[in-house]
């Protein structure tokens, strides 16, 4: 079964778009990964990938990987679980951040209440500015 993005609006300066509720991720299909929903293609992202995965109960991601020159960070928004980095294995709740570094070999396993999780890709090293640097106060008033 495919699911598909949905868009919500856009103009030069953004694009958003909707995934569907927590519940329902488990059943995406995309680039052939049930469970797991790329969205660099759908928003755009130039220097980052973000995905939302969920697995069901006691399921296991059926591979390691690791990454040639990303890192990944690990949010996880529902349910519990465990993750293996490496030879550390350790608990995940919801609440959880994990970074990885590109050659840390990673796998997940949900608990029994499953596991929804957000995945952020990105070069790492390459952030040179970050908000505290970056940000820059715009005259822009709020419209609602």
């Amino acid at each position: 079964m495919s699911k598909e993005i949905q868009n919500i609006a856009q103009n030069e300066n953004f694009k958003a778009v909707y995934v569907g509720p927590w519940a329902e991720i488990a059943q995406f299909v995309t680039e052939d990964v049930k469970g797991k929903v790329f969205l660099k293609e759908a928003l755009g992202t130039s220097g980052s990938e973000l995905s939302v995965g969920a697995l069901p109960a006691h399921t296991t991601l059926p591979f390691f990987h690791a990454h040639k020159q990303n890192e990944e960070l690990y949010i996880v928004l529902h349910g519990s679980g465990k993750m293996q980095v490496d030879e550390d294995v350790f608990e995940l709740r919801e609440g959880s951040v994990v970074r990885v570094s590109p050659k840390g070999s990673r796998s997940l396993r949900s608990g029994a209440d499953g596991l929804v999780y957000l995945c952020l890709q990105t070069k790492e090293g390459s952030l040179e500015e970050w908000t505290g640097k970056d940000a820059v106060f715009t005259q822009t008033s709020a419209k609602w």
